[in-house]
C-alpha cells in the first residue's frame, strides 16, 4: 500500500503534488493546535491558580494570625494598663457600681485606658472589662447590654476559673457583651491579676468581629462563586464571604479530605457535578483552616473560548487554504518547470553564462538571484585563488623564518664562549631553550598549534635572548591557564618580542621590561605583548598600515596580521598602541578556537 501510494504520488504533476501536500501541512496543525492548545493552556491555568492560591494562603493566614496575635496583645497590654488604677486594686466584692454611689472617676479612667489600647490595637472591635465587684467598663455602652446573663455564662466561669492565660472562644452570635447581637464574634478573655500581688483585679473581654476576619480575603485573588472560607477544628465554617453559610458545617464531600491533612490541593468532584479546586491551609493555635474552592469550569472558561476561536479560524483557514493550494499550484507550476529546465542547463554548461529570467514574480526574483549567486561564485573562485597564492606566500615565509639562520649562528656562538667561560649550566639551559624553540618552531610541518606551544616558543626565544642581553631586559609571562589549550597561528608572538627588542629596547640605552598576557574579552581573545622601549613614530606606524597591504616576502609585523586575517577573517588581526619615548603595546586578536576547529579553517 505505501508503494503505491510513492509511486502515485512520484507520478503526479507539480500542482497536484502541491494541492495533495498542502492541505494536510495546514488542516492536521491547526487540529493538533485546537486540541494542544486547550490541554496545555488549561493545565497552565491550573497550574498558576494552585500557585497563585498557595501565595495567597500564605498572606492570608499571616494577616489573619497577626489579628489573633494582636487581640492577645491588646489583653496584656490592658492588664497592665489596669494595674496602673490603684482604685481598682482597692476594691472588693460587693462594691457595685450603683445609680446612687458610681464613681465616674475609675469608670472613666478604665475606659480610656481601654480605648488607648483599642487605638494601638485597631483590629479589636470591642472590649469589656468586670472587676471582681463584677462592676462593668466597655468601649461601647451597647455591650453592657445583657450582664446578668454574661455573669451566669460559661465564658464567664472560664476566665474566672483560668490562671492568667488568654483563652480564646468559639466564632459565635450571642446577645450579650456584644455591639451586634445578629454578627458573629470571635472572642478571647484573660483573667486580670495584680502584678505585684497576683491577686485577681477581673477578667477582660476581647471581641473580634467576623467581617475583620473576613476583610482580609475578601479582596485578594479572582472573584470566584465559593472563594475563601475558614473552618475550625470541627468543620464549622467561621468566616466566610458567603453569609448564609456562617457557622454551617462545611460539604461532606470535601470535609474528610480537608479535616484529615493539614495542608491540601487537589482537585475533587464538586456538589454540583463539576470539578472544583479544593485548597485548605492549617494556621493560628486554634487549628483552623483556611479553605479556597474554585470551580475549574468557571477557571477553564476563557481557555476554552480560545479554542473554540482556533477551531473556528482553523476552519476557516482550511477553506481558503484548500482555495488558495488550487491557485498556487497554478500560478508557480508552470514558471517552475521553466526554471527547472534552465537549472539542467547550469549543471550541463558553464556557470559563465546567466540564466534566462523573463518575469518579474517571485520566480523571476529567484532567477535574477541565481544570477548574482552565479556572479559571486565566480569572483569566490578569485578570491580564493588569490587567498591561497598569499597562503602559499606566507608558510615560504614561514618556513625562513622558522630557520632563522642569524638566530641559530647567534645562539651557537653564545653556547661556545659560555662553554669557554666556564659556565656550562648556562651553556646547558641555553642549548635546551634553543632545542626547545626549533621543536615548537617547526612542530611537524604544522601551521596551528595550541597557546601553550606559543608560549613555549617564546619563552625559549626570551630565555636565549637574555642570556645574551642579560644587562637590556627582562620578561614576564602571564597567560591564563585555561587559555592556553586554545589555538594560534605558529610563531605569532615570537615576531612581536623580537620587534620589541631589537627595535624597542636595544634602542631605549637602558634597562627595559617585556610583558606578555593574555585576557579574554566577549567572544575574542587577546595576547598583548608590551614594551617599555622607545616605541613607535607615527611615521612608522603609517609605513606599517602601508605594508599591510604590499608586504608579501618579509616575515614582519604586518605578516603576522595578514596571516591571522587570512585564518580567521577580517575582524581578527594585529593592533597597535604606541607613544614615542614611552613604549609600545601591540595586541593580538584571535577567536576561541580548538587546534581541531582551527585545521578546518
Amino acid at each position: 500500500m505505501r508503494t503505491r501510494i510513492v509511486h502515485w504520488f512520484r507520478n503526479q504533476r507539480i500542482q497536484t503534488k502541491i494541492i495533495a501536500i498542502y492541505l494536510p501541512l495546514v488542516f492536521i496543525p491547526l487540529l493538533t493546535l485546537g486540541i494542544f492548545s486547550y490541554q496545555i493552556n488549561t493545565a497552565s491555568s491550573i497550574n498558576k491558580t494552585k500557585k497563585n492560591v498557595q501565595d495567597e494562603s500564605r498572606l492570608i493566614t499571616t494577616r489573619i494570625d497577626t489579628i489573633l496575635s494582636n487581640a492577645e496583645s491588646f489583653a496584656n497590654v490592658s492588664m497592665l494598663e489596669l494595674n496602673k488604677e490603684e482604685k481598682l486594686k482597692l476594691k472588693q466584692k460587693g462594691d457595685q457600681l450603683n445609680s446612687d454611689s458610681v464613681d465616674y472617676e475609675l469608670l472613666r479612667a478604665i475606659e480610656n485606658r481601654l480605648d488607648f489600647a483599642k487605638m494601638i490595637f485597631p483590629e479589636v472591635e470591642s472590649a469589656l472589662f468586670i472587676d471582681r465587684a463584677e462592676n462593668v467598663y466597655s468601649t461601647n455602652s451597647d455591650m453592657q447590654y445583657g450582664t446578668e446573663k454574661g455573669l451566669r455564662s460559661e465564658i464567664y466561669r472560664d476566665v474566672n476559673k483560668s490562671n492568667g492565660k488568654p483563652i480564646w472562644f468559639p466564632m459565635e452570635n450571642r446577645d450579650y457583651w456584644v455591639t451586634h447581637t445578629e454578627e458573629p464574634i470571635l472572642t478571647i478573655g484573660k483573667k486580670i491579676l495584680d502584678t505585684e500581688t497576683l491577686e485577681p483585679l477581673g477578667i477582660l473581654l476581647v471581641n473580634i468581629k467576623e467581617e475583620t476576619l473576613a476583610s482580609v480575603y475578601r479582596s485578594i485573588g479572582p472573584l470566584q462563586p465559593n472563594g475563601y472560607y475558614i473552618i475550625d477544628e470541627k468543620g464549622t465554617i467561621i468566616s466566610s464571604q458567603d453569609k448564609s453559610e456562617m457557622l454551617q458545617p462545611m460539604e461532606e464531600i470535601s470535609r474528610v479530605d480537608v479535616m484529615s491533612q493539614e495542608a491540601m490541593m487537589e482537585e475533587i468532584p464538586g456538589s454540583d457535578g463539576h470539578n472544583i479546586l479544593l485548597s485548605s491551609v492549617g494556621f493560628s493555635k486554634m487549628n483552623w483552616k483556611l479553605i479556597n474552592e474554585i470551580s475549574v469550569r468557571e477557571l477553564t472558561r476563557d481557555t476554552r473560548q480560545v479554542s473554540q476561536v482556533i477551531l473556528m479560524i482553523g476552519g476557516i483557514c482550511l477553506i481558503l487554504a484548500v482555495l488558495g493550494a488550487i491557485m498556487l499550484s497554478r500560478s508557480i507550476g508552470n514558471p517552475i518547470m521553466q526554471l527547472s529546465k534552465q537549472m539542467k542547463r547550469i549543471r550541463e554548461e558553464n556557470i559563465d553564462q546567466p540564466i534566462d529570467v523573463r518575469t518579474n514574480d517571485e520566480i523571476g526574483i529567484l532567477g535574477s538571484g541565481l544570477n548574482v549567486m552565479l556572479g559571486r561564485i565566480n569572483d569566490l573562485l578569485v578570491k580564493v585563488k588569490d587567498e591561497q597564492k598569499k597562503k602559499r606566500e606566507y608558510e615560504l615565509a614561514l618556513i625562513q623564518n622558522q630557520i632563522k639562520p642569524h638566530f641559530f649562528y647567534n645562539t651557537l656562538d653564545l653556547i661556545y664562549v659560555l662553554c669557554k667561560s666556564g659556565e656550562s649550566e648556562t651553556a646547558g639551559k641555553a642549548t635546551k631553550s634553543l632545542a626547545d624553540f626549533y621543536r615548537v618552531a617547526l612542530s611537524n610541518g604544522q601551521e596551528i598549534i595550541t597557546i601553550r606551544e606559543e608560549i613555549r616558543n617564546v619563552n625559549s626565544y626570551l630565555s636565549i635572548q637574555r642570556t645574551r642581553y642579560s644587562d637590556l631586559f627582562d620578561f614576564q609571562i602571564k597567560i591564563q591557564d585555561d587559555m592556553m589549550d586554545y589555538a594560534i597561528p605558529k610563531l605569532t608572538l615570537q615576531p612581536l618580542v623580537e620587534n620589541s627588542i631589537y627595535h624597542g629596547l636595544k634602542e631605549k640605552g637602558s634597562f627595559g621590561h617585556i610583558q606578555i598576557e593574555g585576557v579574554k574579552k566577549d567572544d575574542v581573545l587577546e595576547l598583548i605583548v608590551r614594551d617599555d622601549g622607545i616605541g613607535f613614530s607615527p611615521n612608522m606606524l603609517k609605513q606599517m598600515d602601508h605594508k599591510r597591504s604590499e608586504e608579501r616576502g618579509s616575515f614582519g609585523l604586518s605578516s603576522v596580521d595578514e596571516r591571522i586575517k587570512l585564518y580567521y577573517g577580517e575582524r581578527y588581526g594585529t593592533r597597535i598602541h604606541s607613544e614615542p619615548g614611552e613604549g609600545s603595546e601591540v595586541i593580538v586578536v584571535i577567536p576561541f578556537t580548538t587546534r581541531g576547529d582551527s585545521q578546518d579553517v
